[in-house]
């Protein structure tokens, strides 16, 4: 070969590990602009996320301050009902912006609940029954969530001990304590979680079948308050019939019928509430005066954050006493 041909070769060969250099870095250099792409991404939902959280703990806050505010009220700081701020500021808690975000918040008052701990098995009887629950389920779980909160091992005609609990799989026993949280109903004897939960409608003209978690609560003073409880809720806790159920509903939700507007008339005392039901039985009319109340202690707010499309969701269980309100359980849950 000569000497031209020779480096003729040599340049075609060093062209060729140029043309492999080039390719080597530019894959490097694409792959480092890939990974500060990414990093870029991730350091943007980082920071999104963490202002969605803080924009969820405001709401918390703002929250607060508005069941302080509430109870300081001339007029209203005497009784706790839906028409009241605490509930409806939609000033405050609906697409409220705050730099970048906004904030949701909806409060509702566990007070307006059922305590389910309690609650006597004909009153969780009642309810169920409400919900269309099986006559035999009902019964089941009534007495079976009796057995779980007392201190005994002797079950009730429909209830269970340690003795059904264990020959599951896996087994457990009996709690035999009060509930710490509604959820725990999942592990009584006869509870489902469709029961629990309730089912969305199967079909476009079917409505969707309530579940029992939102009428019963495991944090309040063991009191129900009749400005903010369900029909559902004061029916199954008091007995009351369709008739009694309908004045009281009717008087509260005001001449337009509909509940937290202007024109609601809650009532200012526990007597007030009797008085409307007609003749009560002395008796009668004394055990309610022990079990109802128009003054709340116990409330949940569910506040969200919101920036660019990131999601951050508290939701705390708080109690008032007087103008102090501190947090009592404290829940946190992402979404994007």
């Amino acid at each position: 070969m000569s000497r031209r041909g020779r480096r003729d070769g040599e340049r075609g060969v060093a062209m060729v590990i140029v043309m492999w250099i080039i390719l080597v870095l530019s894959l490097m250099i694409g792959g480092f602009a890939f990974t500060m792409h990414v990093e870029t991404q991730v350091a943007s939902f980082n920071r999104k996320q963490l202002k969605a959280e803080m924009l969820a703990r405001s709401g918390v806050e703002l929250a607060r301050m508005q069941l302080i505010l509430d109870t300081a009220s001339a007029t209203e700081g005497a009784f706790d009902a839906l028409n009241q701020q605490w509930a409806t500021n939609e000033l405050l808690y609906v697409n409220h912006e705050l730099g970048d975000g906004i904030i949701n918040v909806t409060v509702t008052d566990e007070e307006g609940k059922m305590p389910i701990n309690q609650a006597a098995p004909e009153q969780l009887k009642r309810l169920l029954d409400l919900l269309a629950v099986d006559p035999a389920d009902a019964d089941a779980i009534a007495d079976s969530v009796q057995d779980w909160i007392d201190d005994n091992d002797t079950h009730r005609l429909n209830g269970a001990e340690d003795e059904y609990y264990l020959s599951l799989v896996p087994p457990y026993r009996a709690k035999n304590a009060p509930l710490d949280r509604v959820e725990e109903l999942l592990l009584v004897r006869g509870m489902t979680p469709e029961i629990l939960y309730g089912q969305p409608a199967q079909h476009e003209d079917e409505e969707a079948i309530p579940g029992l978690l939102q009428f019963i609560t495991t944090t309040s003073a063991g009191q129900v308050n009749v400005n903010t409880a369900t029909r559902e809720v004061l029916q199954a806790f008091l007995g009351l019939d369709d008739i009694q159920a309908d004045a009281v509903v009717n008087r509260r939700d005001g001449g337009d019928g509909i509940t937290g507007t202007e024109d609601d008339q809650p009532f200012q005392s526990v007597d007030e509430f009797t008085a409307l039901l007609g003749n009560v039985e002395q008796g009668a009319r004394e055990r309610m005066r022990q079990a109802l109340t128009v003054k709340s202690s116990f409330f949940r707010i569910q506040s969200t954050g919101e920036v660019g499309g990131v999601r951050r969701k508290v939701t705390v269980i708080v109690q008032r006493q007087g103008a102090v309100v501190t947090v009592v359980s404290w829940q946190e849950k992402r979404g994007g």
